[in-house]
């Protein structure tokens, strides 16, 4: 039986002997309204890759550019934004839907006035909430919405029904592999997921710790066209992160590589990202955070995204 490697590598055969890599028509989900915060889901195939990291230096990068942004540690297995950030959440959004706290009150202010709010049991309990809870959480986000200009939600790895109700509710996922075989072959997985749930928001693929630029973009170009030519759906490269020691520094003392090391190469290459994803117009139909909850509902109800 193939391994993993190789069935990557195979499907890697059949793109270099074709030629060709023409854009397919991007997606819309409606008429986009002006004011409403731009969802971002972070997403991985696999554990192991960087994707919290990546999210919150990710989330620090759009600070530093003026945005006004919103983490939510959606990660139900290993939620640790708040410790690779250096801070204590005491509470999270079950501590919510209990009535024990606010969601002013759950929500931590870090660094350059990033906003985190770890949810913790919460999301389980949002595919439960009656009509009334759901409207109070609904109208308190509407108020933080009015503050935010960029939701991230650092997702959790794998492709578990609540991992992919998160990316399918938002308007954007970002994708994080790295060159490793077996991470770009559940990076391959997942948006194959992505496809077969119609998912219609706009897909775009970071690979973190490659050796350099052309690694980044070989990997980029290859997995763009493979979800174009196999999964028919259009996937963007927004770039690369260098494998860089001041990462692991940055993790030892609790701080995010981006400050403390804010001019070595992966610091760099973030705020690149960020720069870029900026400049990205967001896809027609940006629905900001209620209709990322309203989608969100249905899917944890087991409407859609149920894998």
């Amino acid at each position: 039986m193939a391994d993993q490697a190789e069935k990557l590598r195979d499907l890697a055969r059949q793109v270099r002997l074709s030629t060709g890599r023409g854009k397919a028509p991007a997606r819309a989900r409606g008429s986009h309204r002006q004011g409403r915060a731009r969802v971002i889901a972070v997403s991985s195939g696999k554990g192991g890759v960087g994707k919290t990291n990546l999210s919150i230096n990710l989330a620090l990068s759009l600070c530093k550019a003026g945005k006004k942004v919103l983490l939510f540690d959606a990660d139900l297995g290993l939620a640790n934004a708040d410790v690779l950030l250096g801070m204590s959440s005491r509470h999270n959004l079950s501590h919510f839907f209990q009535g024990e706290r606010s969601l002013e009150e759950i929500t931590a202010t870090g660094p350059l006035g990033l906003k985190v709010i770890a949810s913790g049991s919460g999301i389980s309990q949002m595919a439960d909430l009656n009509g009334q809870d759901r409207e109070r959480l609904l109208g308190h986000l509407s108020g933080i919405e009015d503050h935010v200009d960029m939701v991230i939600v650092d997702t959790g790895a794998g492709i578990s029904k609540n991992v992919m109700a998160f990316a399918m509710a938002a308007d954007e996922c970002l994708v994080v592999t790295t060159p490793e075989p077996t991470a770009r072959l559940d990076a391959y997985g997942l948006l194959k997921v992505l496809s077969q749930e119609g998912y219609d928001g706009t897909s775009r693929l970071v690979v973190n710790m490659a050796e350099n630029e052309a690694e980044g973009a070989e990997i980029g170009g290859l997995m763009e066209t493979l979800a174009r030519r196999y999964l028919k759906i259009r996937l963007e490269y927004l770039g690369y992160v260098p494998r860089d020691k001041a990462v692991r520094k940055a993790v030892g003392i609790q701080q995010p590589f981006a400050l403390s090391f804010p001019d070595s190469q992966a610091a760099k290459a973030v705020q690149g990202l960020a720069t870029r994803l900026l400049e990205a117009v967001p896809a027609d139909g940006n629905g900001g955070i209620q209709g990322f909850l309203e989608r969100l509902g249905g899917m944890l109800k087991g409407k859609r995204g149920a894998v």
